[in-house]
């Protein structure tokens, strides 16, 4: 509260001295950080990995081919971006977006559940939606095909889906985002 007439202590508060000390080790720390050229290591700091079943980066990825029934697409990545093969015509941006984010999804979600031909084989690959499959995406690396994914039946809280890859023996189950972002590439492909 301040009076007329009455001058202010010269003395200055606690608080204010804290919080100067508080500003000049947050700099101290940033002048570190800036000289080091890195922030320092705590136990909270957890490093990504990928987990998914691509272990290539989706970078690398310079085409895929969709399937569902008797329908296939071929789209090839270039310098400019995604295109439909053959012919090189460029993408709707929705449909390249599709496209990447079906690929990082499957270099970086790890299986919910991985089925051994064991466990899967009494039932058949049917009683999981994969005889035949609902529909399939192909990813390659210049001509070496990398990986072959065929999507079959979502689990029935719709949260899950059954993903088999062509040449091994375990059945996939994976978050159901992996396979809606193929889903989504096949309807903008249909388009």
């Amino acid at each position: 509260m301040r009076r007329r007439g009455v001058v202010a202590t010269t003395v200055a508060r606690p608080g204010r001295l804290v919080g100067i000390g508080g500003a000049l080790a947050a700099l101290a720390l940033l002048t570190a950080m800036a000289l080091s050229g890195r922030v320092p290591e705590s136990g909270q700091l957890v490093r990504f990995v990928p987990a998914g079943v691509l272990p290539e980066a989706p970078a690398q990825i310079d085409r895929v081919e969709l399937t569902a029934g008797a329908r296939r697409w071929v789209f090839a990545r270039k310098a400019d971006g995604w295109s439909v093969e053959p012919g090189s015509r460029p993408v709707p941006a929705s449909l390249a977006t599709h496209l990447d984010d079906s690929i990082k999804f499957m270099h970086v979600s790890a299986p919910i559940r991985v089925l051994a031909r064991t466990e899967w084989a009494p039932q058949g690959l049917r009683e999981f939606g994969l005889d035949p499959p609902a529909y399939s995406a192909t990813v390659f690396k210049g001509q070496r095909r990398l990986l072959a994914a065929n999507f079959g039946a979502q689990n029935p809280q719709k949260v899950l889906q059954y993903m088999r890859i062509e040449g091994q023996d375990e059945l996939y189950v994976m978050s159901r985002f992996v396979g809606a972002a193929w889903e989504q590439a096949l309807v903008e492909a249909g388009r």
